[in-house]
């Protein structure tokens, strides 16, 4: 018998960090953080405050920081994650909250870029796309991420 390797399906990463300790590092940091983490475009309509969370989660999901990892790997997209992944993502985000008691009441697509998108195709096997969602309370920002094959570049049904 031949052992089977088998590739996952999607991949999950889970940030929790300190509110306060995040509003002193973007305080000490102002628009060169804010640069630095997040793209023109997120900076219009993503995540806010909670960029950081949402993109170490993305990092996790992906596996670690790859060589030639940017912050801009990762970006809010405008539309809405296709629905089988947003209730994949539901369901991740209400474990998560059972687990922490912090509702993740916000969300976005994500679009992956550079060394994370070529680090979470080789582990997936095929063009891949994201979906986030967090949220705050008691001190704490709380994220969810989902990396997963993009069924529409993929032609899957």
């Amino acid at each position: 018998m031949t052992a089977r390797t088998t590739t996952p399906a999607v991949l999950i990463g889970v940030d929790i960090v300190s509110a306060d300790r995040l509003t002193r590092a973007a305080a000490r940091g102002g628009a060169t953080f804010a640069r630095q983490l997040t793209t023109p475009a997120e900076r219009d309509r993503g995540p806010g405050t909670a960029a950081f969370p949402v993109k170490e989660s993305f990092i996790k999901a992906v596996g670690g920081r790859p060589p030639g990892f940017s912050w801009h790997d990762f970006e809010a997209a405008s539309e809405p994650p296709p629905p089988w992944a947003g209730e994949l993502l539901d369901e991740a985000a209400a474990d998560l909250t059972a687990a922490t008691g912090l509702a993740l009441t916000e969300g976005a697509a994500y679009i992956l870029r550079g060394a994370c998108r070529e680090a979470a195709r080789l582990r997936l096997g095929g063009p891949v796309a994201g979906a986030a969602r967090w949220g705050s309370g008691a001190g704490l920002l709380v994220s969810v991420a989902v990396v997963h094959v993009d069924r529409k570049d993929a032609r899957c049904p």
